[in-house]
């Protein structure tokens, strides 16, 4: 999707005639990680718009970019793609820019969901060693040595397309049962792993310039939000630590919280009916 002198990948799910929602994919990853959701967003009248943020996949680079810069993006893909009204959903790294859209909506923005969604670092309520170690270690790297980061993570990327059951495997490992669990039912390992090797397809720039808006402060004053959020957290979550909702919770005015008792970070997958649910209650008709 050209939107000014950008691109901008867009991946969509559901009924392609429904009620928008715009969707965020975590870190490292892309809009092509929510195939799990088309289904039940179909079944509710939901089209899923899931854009890959700068640099990631084919989406067009930036540098230098915040949290609280992506509204204004998300705004103009909206404008290029004739959506007047949206609802928005944040998964996991894709947590902060859903909180970001809420607390900065224009008035066509109608709710936003927030599901294992990672907390401010800096001046907010999480910290590095908050995370599981492999992006705990790229969430410094991508501030304090960047180019290095893209190293890593471009030979990772490219490890993961040539042997998809291996990186599938490697990452199991840094999962909790539960999680494991969930994962044995994405599919095949290529299929599975197509969030992470679709976003590097234009190298490791943008998953390094996403990783750095992410360990930095947003810019976003969430006391300032003005329309339903409902955050939702699996209480074993070894990925991103239930504390984290609680800070959405604590800072958004009005936010609800749903937990998951002894569910992991792909809780997420496995109540997706559920969030689509609230969603398709709060989407703009």
């Amino acid at each position: 999707m050209q939107v000014g002198s950008s691109s901008v990948a867009v991946w969509e799910y559901g009924d392609p005639a429904g009620r928008a929602v715009f969707v965020f994919h975590g870190v490292p990853a892309c809009g092509a990680g929510f195939a799990w959701a088309d289904e039940p967003a179909a079944d509710r009248g939901l089209r899923l718009i899931a854009p890959d943020r700068p640099g990631v996949g084919r989406s067009t680079p930036r540098d230098g970019w915040r949290v609280g810069d992506y509204p204004a993006m998300v705004d103009a893909l909206a404008d290029a793609m004739g959506v007047d009204r949206y609802a928005a959903w944040g998964y996991s790294g894709g947590g902060p820019y859903a909180a970001a859209v809420a607390a900065l909506a224009t008035g066509r923005v109608s709710a936003a969901a927030i599901s294992a969604g990672m907390g401010e670092i800096g001046d907010g309520w999480a910290s590095f060693d908050d995370f599981e170690k492999t992006d705990a270690q790229f969430l410094r790297m991508s501030r304090r040595r960047p180019t290095l980061a893209r190293v890593f993570l471009r030979v990772a990327a490219l490890g993961a397309r040539m042997s998809p059951k291996a990186a599938m495997k490697s990452f199991a490992g840094q999962m909790s049962t539960s999680d494991r669990a969930v994962l044995d039912q994405l599919g095949a390992p290529k299929d599975a792993m197509r969030l992470f090797t679709e976003a590097f397809v234009s190298g490791s720039r943008g998953v390094v310039a996403d990783y750095a808006a992410l360990a930095q402060p947003w810019g976003v004053d969430l006391g300032a939000t003005r329309i339903p959020v409902s955050v939702w957290q699996g209480t074993a979550d070894t990925m991103v630590p239930p504390r984290h909702a609680d800070g959405y919770v604590s800072r958004i005015p009005g936010a609800t919280l749903v937990t998951w008792n002894g569910e992991g970070h792909l809780g997420t997958v496995t109540h997706a009916p559920d969030i689509l649910d609230w969603l398709s209650e709060h989407a703009p008709r």
